[in-house]
């Protein structure tokens, strides 16, 4: 088999499994989480997407992936092409080819989950209102993912994602004591209100016990870091009624924000 055929298997298996994962599950794939990671050391360093929550991981698409940049002082990369599935502890995530990182970079994505209805069954399906008219419920997706590789990144940056997180201190400076106080943006303007989630991606954690931090008026809120090792900040945000409307009831955006006091190792 061609390295071409490879690729196109692994995104149909990708397909697959993600649409058979969100036929079955209760919850619905549009409020699955997209974030950054990285794997291996700094030699061999790779951007892994990731995408679900840690106890409910169907495969990331790598068509969804609009784009996938590397920010560094010096410009900006793409490393949208060369993606590959792989397998991680029998989870399937995308990653990219070695970036050549020295810590001195923000990673930032943009992945586009489509439209999602509930049909009369409770089951969601990756479809409009306009195949399913009485769907009980239905939504566009659009994930938005951030992550810093070391001290040097340029955290401050403001991408203009949608729903975007941004850190006002260098999260790699956070010690466990410390708050990390974060700026939540929505379409460029402060969102005040807003629950943002504090997790590692790895641990589950019941929905009840997930611990959330509201913004203020100002959109900033302070998140407590209580230990060393990844952290994985998460918020969520609902539009109604949709820019679509006559596909989708509402618009649900996701952003998150990882960061790793190990340094990714």
């Amino acid at each position: 088999m061609t390295n071409a055929s490879h690729r196109f298997s692994l995104r149909r298996l990708a397909w697959a499994t993600a649409v058979i994962g969100a036929t079955l599950s209760p919850n619905a794939a549009s409020a699955h989480d997209l974030w950054l990671a990285l794997s291996g050391d700094a030699a061999q360093r790779r951007v892994v997407i990731n995408y679900g929550h840690p106890d409910d991981r169907p495969p990331p698409v790598a068509d969804k992936v609009i784009d996938l940049v590397m920010i560094r002082p010096d410009g900006k990369t793409s490393l949208r092409d060369g993606l590959s599935m792989v397998q991680r502890k029998g989870v399937y995530v995308i990653e990219t080819r070695p970036i050549g990182d020295n810590g001195s970079a923000l990673l930032a994505a943009r992945y586009d989950n489509g439209f999602w209805a509930k049909t009369t069954d409770g089951t969601f399906r990756n479809a409009t209102r306009r195949l399913i008219p009485d769907a009980n419920e239905s939504v566009w997706s659009g994930k938005f993912a951030k992550a810093v590789t070391g001290p040097n990144a340029p955290w401050p940056t403001v991408l203009g994602h949608d729903l975007e997180l941004v850190p006002l201190s260098d999260p790699s400076a956070v010690k466990p004591g410390q708050s990390l106080r974060l700026r939540l943006l929505f379409r460029g303007k402060p969102l005040p209100g807003a629950e943002i989630e504090r997790g590692d991606g790895a641990t589950p954690v019941p929905e009840k016990d997930i611990p959330r931090f509201t913004t203020d008026a100002e959109g900033v809120a302070a998140v407590p870091i209580m230990k060393t090792g990844p952290h994985l900040l998460v918020v969520d945000h609902r539009v109604a009624p949709s820019a679509s409307s006559d596909q989708a009831d509402a618009d649900l955006f996701n952003a998150t924000f990882w960061f790793d006091l190990g340094n990714g190792k």
